[in-house]
C-alpha cells in the first residue's frame, strides 16, 4: 500500500491509507516527497500548539509554496501575533452575525437560479450554480470588490489551490493577478472609504492599526482562496455525505435545528482541508522518531478527525456528536480566522439546500475531485433537485 496520503486526497475513500498510517506509521517520512507525516490527534494538536517548533514561515503546503505577500497562514510570532491583532477587528461576531442575512439572501438568489434551469429541464451542476458561487459571493461582499470580479477570484483560486503538479510560474502568474486588482482596489478606498473590510483594515482605530498595503494584500490573497474554496469543498462534501446517508438527511430535513451540529459532523467526517505543513525549527523526537531539524511536516487533520483515542466509532457519520473537537479549523494561534463565516455559510448552504430540495439525488457516475496537496473538493456535482417531476 502507498503510504503517501497526499493523492489519496482525491480518491473516494482515502481513509483506507489515513487509518494504517495512523495506527501503524503515525509519524512516517514519504522518501519521493522528503515529506513527513503526522495522523494522530494528539500528535497533530501538539505540533499546531508548538509554533517556537512548527514554523509557518515557509510556507504551509508540501510543495512549500509561499505567497510573494505577507500572510497570516505563513507567518510566525512576532510577525503574526502583531499582524492577527491588527485584523481581529475586521471579524468580530458583531460583524460576522450581520452576514447572515446576505449569505442567505445569495444562496436564495443561486437557489432560485438552479431550481429555474432544473424546471427548464436543463442538467443541473450544483458546484456550478450553488456551492462554487456562494462562498465567492459572501466573500466578495464582505471584502467590498466588484462582484463582477468574482470569476476571476474563482479563476486564480483554482490554480493555487488546485494546483498539484502545476509549474511554479503558474502559481505565481495568477497569484499576481489577483494582488495587482486587489492594489487598485486598495487605492480607490483611500481616496473614498466604504462600509466594508478593505476600507476598516486601511483606517487606523482604537481597536488596532492600519494595515499596510502588503499586509492587506497578504490577508484578501487568502481570504479570497482559502476563504472560498474550502468552504465550496465543505459544501460539496456535505451534499455527498447526506446523499449517502438518508437517514440523517431525513432527520435534518424534519428537525433544522440539528443542521448546525451536522455542519460540525461534515468538517470532522469529511475534512475539507485534509492537512496543511510546518518546517521544523530543530531536531524533534516524536514517537521515537527523530525529525531533523529543516524537515516539512505535514499535520493530516483528516486521518487525526478519526482517531479513535478521541472520536467514538469514528467512521459513524453522526449528526448528533458531541462532543466534537475536530481539527478541521485548526488551532492555537493559527485557528482560521474566517472560521464564524465559514460555519455559518455552510449551515445556511445545507438549510437551504434542505429546504427547497430534500429529496435531492447526486449522479454519483459524475462526480469529479480537483486534485490539490491540501484541499477534498469536487470540480462537478451533477444533481436531479426534484426526482420523480
Amino acid at each position: 500500500m502507498d503510504l503517501d496520503p497526499i493523492p489519496h486526497a482525491t480518491t473516494d475513500d482515502p481513509h483506507a491509507v489515513y487509518r494504517v498510517l495512523r495506527e501503524d506509521h503515525p509519524v512516517h517520512y514519504v522518501r519521493d516527497r522528503d515529506l513527513w507525516i503526522l495522523s494522530r490527534h494528539d500528535d497533530v494538536l501538539a505540533a499546531i500548539k508548538d509554533p517556537a517548533t512548527f514554523s509557518s514561515a515557509s510556507g504551509v503546503v508540501p510543495s512549500g509554496f509561499k505567497p510573494e505577500q505577507p500572510t497570516l497562514i505563513a507567518l510566525d510570532p512576532p510577525d503574526h501575533t502583531n499582524m492577527r491583532k491588527a485584523v481581529m477587528r475586521a471579524f468580530t461576531p458583531r460583524r460576522m452575525d450581520a452576514m447572515s442575512d446576505r449569505v442567505r439572501g445569495f444562496a436564495t438568489e443561486l437557489f432560485d437560479a438552479l431550481e429555474a434551469r432544473a424546471t427548464a429541464g436543463e442538467a443541473v451542476d450544483a458546484f456550478d450554480g450553488f456551492t462554487d458561487p456562494l462562498p465567492i459571493y459572501v466573500m466578495a461582499e464582505l471584502l467590498g470588490v466588484d462582484a463582477a470580479e468574482r470569476p476571476m477570484f474563482k479563476r486564480c483560486g483554482d490554480a493555487i489551490v488546485y494546483s498539484s503538479g502545476a509549474d511554479p510560474e503558474t502559481l505565481f502568474a495568477a497569484q499576481r493577478e489577483l494582488t495587482d486588482y486587489l492594489q487598485t482596489v486598495f487605492e480607490a478606498r483611500k481616496r473614498a472609504p466604504q462600509d466594508d473590510l478593505i476600507s476598516l483594515l486601511l483606517t487606523p482605530s482604537e481597536e488596532g492599526r492600519a494595515l499596510a498595503d502588503d499586509e492587506l494584500l497578504g490577508l484578501c490573497f487568502l481570504l479570497l482562496v482559502a476563504g472560498t474554496e474550502t468552504t465550496t469543498s465543505a459544501l460539496g462534501n456535505a451534499m455527498l455525505l447526506l446523499e449517502r446517508h438518508l437517514d440523517a438527511r431525513r432527520r435534518l430535513v424534519d428537525d433544522p435545528k440539528l443542521i448546525p451540529g451536522a455542519a460540525e459532523e461534515v468538517l470532522r467526517f469529511d475534512s475539507p482541508v485534509q492537512g496543511l505543513s510546518r518546517v521544523t525549527t530543530r531536531d524533534v523526537t516524536i514517537r521515537d522518531r527523530t525529525v531533523p531539524k529543516g524537515s516539512r511536516v505535514h499535520l493530516l487533520y483528516a486521518a487525526a478527525n478519526r482517531d479513535p483515542r478521541v472520536f467514538a466509532d469514528p467512521d459513524t457519520f453522526d449528526i448528533t456528536r458531541t462532543p466534537n473537537n475536530h481539527l478541521s479549523f485548526g488551532f492555537g494561534i493559527h485557528f482560521c480566522l474566517g472560521a464564524s463565516l465559514a460555519r455559518l455559510e455552510l449551515r445556511i448552504g445545507i438549510e437551504t439546500l434542505l429546504a427547497r430540495a430534500p429529496d435531492y439525488s447526486l449522479d454519483l457516475d459524475g462526480l469529479h475531485r480537483l486534485p490539490s496537496d491540501t484541499n477534498r473538493g469536487f470540480a462537478r456535482l451533477p444533481t436531479v433537485l426534484f426526482p420523480g417531476r
